[in-house]
């Protein structure tokens, strides 16, 4: 499809922002950049609620920004749902306001996407912004132990993924969804705040029969962990509930439970750390908490498991397992 066609469906553009005036201008200007025409998208930026200047900021550098201000901070998940109802494209293309899309990023995704109906959304090719030369996401994989991981974290970017081809999702930090998809699954959950909804988007469109799809030539890159350390107490409670809390919810039965089975060992290593003072109380207070965390959103996740698995799954888990990956040696838990 070409940049200029006439029938070109309306795509909208959903940034989320926490106070991150220092990273909105470069994120902006690469979407004024695009060589899809104006008239073809549509940019909205969802604010949780900053107080560094960032709204003010985009309304006087970005008029033709549309801007949602919240009253509190909601999370990247209903932030980003917060644009979905906003939206009024038929594609909604996500970026983090600490990434930088390429010029032909929008009309990368839109062709990608339209090769087929059975398409839910496009992965881009993310490289990280401090080193442009890695990888920093090819696209969601799904391990064999229910974790989720970035295709090709950290390697160098050698063309190993100048290929299209089929992922089991797509990185929430620039991805492109069908609308028709959100739609049906009813969009991110907002319970998960943020990391790891990307993943519980995917599982569930999987087990819904919809396909995910890696663009190589649309490229982004990304100042990983940018709006959160990874490593601080807040990176590891969310993912450590998060990771959990999602394979509870899509996963078959054993594989849920290995899945809450293995927090413990993590839980244990992390006191361990503090003990012998290798690290603070800190990290170990966080493994504590989402834990308890999970505990206390039991009866809930069950109940969403039984819609998820028994009332809308219509592929089988053999094919899930078919796409699923040997985790890597370094990241096994």
């Amino acid at each position: 499809m070409s940049a200029t066609d006439d029938n070109l469906p309306l795509i909208s553009v959903v940034v989320v922002n926490f106070n991150g005036r220092h990273l909105l201008d470069d994120c902006l200007r690469s979407l004024e950049r695009q060589t899809l025409p104006r008239d073809y998208w549509e940019a909205i930026l969802i604010d949780n609620a900053s107080d560094d200047g960032s709204v003010e900021q985009v309304r006087r550098t970005f008029p033709w920004v549309q801007i949602l201000a919240l009253s509190r901070n909601v999370g990247f998940a209903a932030g980003n749902n917060a644009g979905f109802h906003m939206a009024r494209g038929q594609f909604l293309a996500l970026l983090n306001n600490d990434a930088e899309a390429a010029p032909d990023w929008l009309a990368q995704m839109l062709v990608a996407i339209e090769r087929s109906p059975s398409i839910g959304g496009v992965a881009s090719k993310i490289r990280f912004r401090q080193d442009p030369t890695r990888i920093n996401s090819a696209g969601l994989m799904l391990y064999h132990d229910g974790r989720g991981g970035d295709r090709g974290f950290r390697e160098a970017d050698l063309g190993q993924y100048d290929e299209p081809a089929e992922v089991f999702g797509a990185c929430g930090a620039g991805a492109f969804f069908r609308r028709e998809m959100l739609n049906e699954l009813g969009g991110f959950d907002e319970r998960l705040f943020m990391y790891y909804e990307d993943l519980d988007l995917a599982w569930r469109a999987r087990l819904r029969g919809w396909k995910f799809t890696y663009e190589p030539r649309a490229v982004v890159l990304h100042d990983h962990c940018g709006s959160s350390e990874e490593g601080s107490p807040f990176f590891c409670f969310h993912v450590e509930r998060n990771r959990v809390l999602v394979s509870l919810k899509n996963a078959r039965s054993r594989l849920a439970a290995v899945s809450v089975a293995g927090l413990w060992p993590r839980v244990q290593r992390a006191g361990w750390r503090a003990d012998s003072g290798e690290t603070t109380p800190r990290p170990a207070m966080a493994y504590l908490r989402a834990a308890a965390s999970i505990l206390a959103r039991l009866p809930m996740v069950l109940l969403e498991r039984h819609r998820v698995r028994r009332k809308r799954q219509t592929v089988p888990d053999s094919r899930i397992a078919e796409l699923m990956c040997q985790p890597p040696p370094a990241r096994a838990a």
